[in-house]
């Protein structure tokens, strides 16, 4: 445009360049309408990931929440030595487990209480007490828990307690990855305020979906005292279905606004197709960014790397 300001003269040349200002105008304006529109837009999902993620060295799952559960959190609260007198006679009762109770979360009609077990074998867990609002009572008797939560908490305490040794080579590996990569796992804390169930590390958890490991439970629930050694001969090697056996491990980022290092996914995966002595089981491993949502504890956003389900790694 400047060229053609020079070549033409009179009101030609100044409609023209008139014209060609104001064309460029209206092009810098709507240049600029969409780049505080991109910006708008990353400041709202900037914004959305404040509200609702955190790093996860600060997550301690303390934010953890349930759908329309604030006014039963709170009678739940108001009455917390009854609701931890009622979950641990539960447990004891119904599962011959004494456990401890780290965390109690309200929901729509109750509260959602997480537990530890205590001694051997090792599992988190919960039970949930039903709430009368209107009355603000707790149900001491009506206490509960979804359909095979506990007993697949118990056996995979049991998987680990009876192969502890394959899983102490386990434990080596993975935290040996954060010396060597910069990477991380969860706090202890969020486990036991919001871990859900099974057998949990900061860095994996099993569950056990069947088998002879499954198998164990009605003699847990019939002598829970029996020491390490008889139930050690209660199963072999042979009898373990790997399929039956899951253990998930999940690492995150250290460092925020990073994305997952691909580089290190990859070796890491190279690594544990190829150790050994590891306990028999289908792995799965993921590597999250460093943020986590703390209203749930999860990470599923769409850049983690996953090495899981068609294409686990199998341990014999």
């Amino acid at each position: 445009m400047i060229k053609k300001r020079f070549l033409l003269t009179g009101i030609l040349c100044s409609a023209l360049f008139l014209g060609g200002c104001s064309a460029l105008t209206n092009s810098n304006d709507e240049t600029g309408k969409e780049n505080e529109q991109k910006a708008d837009k990353k400041t709202e999902e900037e914004m959305i990931e404040d509200k609702y993620f955190v790093s996860v060295q600060d997550y301690t799952g303390e934010e953890y929440t349930l759908d329309n559960g604030d006014e039963t959190d709170k009678i739940a609260e108001e009455n917390r030595d009854e609701v931890e007198r009622a979950i641990k006679k539960y447990f004891k009762e119904e599962y011959k487990t004494e456990v401890k109770v780290h965390n109690i979360v309200g929901a729509i009609d109750g509260a959602t209480v997480f537990v530890e077990s205590v001694g051997k074998p090792h599992f988190y867990s919960y039970a949930i007490i039903p709430i009368d609002k209107d009355k603000r009572e707790v149900d001491t008797e009506g206490v509960w828990s979804q359909e095979g939560q506990i007993e697949t908490s118990i056996v995979s305490g049991l998987y680990a307690w009876i192969y502890e040794n394959e899983f102490k080579e386990l434990d080596k590996f993975v935290e040996k990855l954060p010396e060597e990569y910069p990477i991380v796992g969860i706090r202890k804390e969020a486990n036991e305020n919001v871990g859900g169930g099974y057998y949990t590390t900061p860095y994996y958890n099993v569950t056990i979906f069947g088998g002879r490991i499954k198998e164990l439970l009605p003699e847990y629930l019939e002598n829970p005292n029996k020491g390490i050694e008889e139930w050690r001969k209660m199963v072999n090697n042979s009898q373990l279905d790997p399929s039956m056996i899951s253990i998930s491990i999940e690492m995150y980022m250290n460092e925020k606004d990073v994305e997952p290092d691909k580089s290190a996914f990859n070796e890491i995966v190279d690594k544990l197709t190829e150790k050994e002595g590891l306990p028999a089981g289908k792995y799965s491993f993921y590597l999250h960014d460093n943020q986590i949502n703390k209203t749930n504890g999860q990470n599923n956003k769409e850049n983690s790397l996953e090495k899981a389900a068609p294409n686990h790694i199998v341990k014999e």
